[in-house]
C-alpha cells in the first residue's frame, strides 16, 4: 500500500468513525430526552399520566371527540380509606392499591382516553362515550360513573388478604369551549357535593351548574372530613 493509498484509507476510517460516533451520540441523546419527557408527564409508581400529562394531551383529545360528535367525560377520583390502609398494612400495601387503581382505570379509560394520578390517592379519566347527542351524554355519565365506582371499589388482593377501597368521583362533561383545566375543576366541584351529601358520585351539570349527586350512600365514608369547599353552595359556577 502507497503512503497516498495508506492516508486515503485511514482518513476514511476516521471519517466512518467520527459519522458513526455522530449518529451514536444522536441516538443516545434522543433516548435521553425521551426518559427526560416521560419522567415529566408520568407517574414513577403508577405508570401512568401525571398531572402534567393529563393536561397536555386533554385539549385535542376533548377537541378531536367533539369534532367526532361524541361526549366527553372528565372524572375525577378520590380514594376513600387509603390513610387506614397504610397505617395497618404498611405503604407497600398502600402503593399495590394506588398501582392496581391505575390499572383499572387505564383500562375504563380505554385506547383513546387518558388515566392520571394527580398526586397522593387522586386520579382522573378523561374519556369518550358512546352517545351522540347532548341530551343523551348526561344520563349516560351518570349511569357509567356507578359502573366505574364498582369496578375501582372491588377489593384489592394483597399477600392473600382483600383490602378494601373506597372512592368518591364527580364528572362533567367537556367541550372544547373551555381548557381542561376548567373541566377538571368543575368534576372536583362535583366530587366535593358528593362527599358535602355523602354520596359516591355526581355529576356537574352544564344545564344548571349544579352537582347532581347520583348513586346510594356510602357508609364508609359518613365520616370522612369534608373540604370547607364542600359547604360551599353547589351553584357555584366554575372558572
Amino acid at each position: 500500500m502507497t503512503p497516498r493509498i495508506r492516508i486515503l484509507a485511514t482518513a476514511s476510517a476516521i471519517s466512518a468513525a467520527a459519522t458513526a460516533g455522530y449518529f451514536t451520540a444522536r441516538h443516545s441523546l434522543r433516548a435521553e430526552l425521551s426518559t427526560v419527557r416521560h419522567a415529566a408527564t408520568h407517574d414513577p409508581l403508577t405508570g401512568i399520566c401525571n398531572r402534567a400529562g393529563l393536561t397536555a394531551a386533554a385539549d385535542t383529545l376533548i377537541r378531536t371527540a367533539h369534532t367526532a360528535g361524541r361526549p366527553v367525560a372528565v372524572v375525577l377520583v378520590d380514594l376513600v380509606g387509603f390513610k387506614k390502609v397504610n397505617d395497618t398494612h404498611g405503604h407497600d400495601a398502600g402503593d399495590h392499591i394506588l398501582a392496581t387503581v391505575a390499572h383499572r382505570l387505564t383500562g375504563i379509560a380505554g385506547p383513546a382516553g387518558i388515566a392520571a394520578r394527580l398526586g397522593g390517592d387522586e386520579f382522573a379519566v378523561i374519556t369518550t362515550g358512546p352517545a351522540t347527542r347532548r341530551d343523551d351524554a348526561e344520563p349516560w355519565l351518570a349511569d357509567w360513573l356507578t359502573h366505574i365506582h364498582t369496578r375501582l371499589t372491588t377489593p384489592v388482593t394483597y399477600h392473600a388478604r382483600p383490602l378494601a377501597v373506597g372512592a368518591t368521583l364527580g364528572a362533567a362533561l367537556a367541550d372544547p369551549g373551555h381548557p381542561a383545566t376548567a373541566w377538571l375543576h368543575r368534576a372536583d366541584l362535583a366530587m366535593y357535593a358528593a362527599r358535602a351529601h355523602r354520596r359516591t358520585t355526581a355529576v356537574f351539570t352544564n344545564t344548571t351548574n349544579t352537582p347532581a349527586t347520583t348513586t346510594a350512600d356510602r357508609p364508609r365514608d359518613l365520616a370522612r372530613p369534608t373540604s370547607p369547599l364542600a359547604a360551599a353552595p353547589t351553584t357555584r359556577r366554575a372558572a
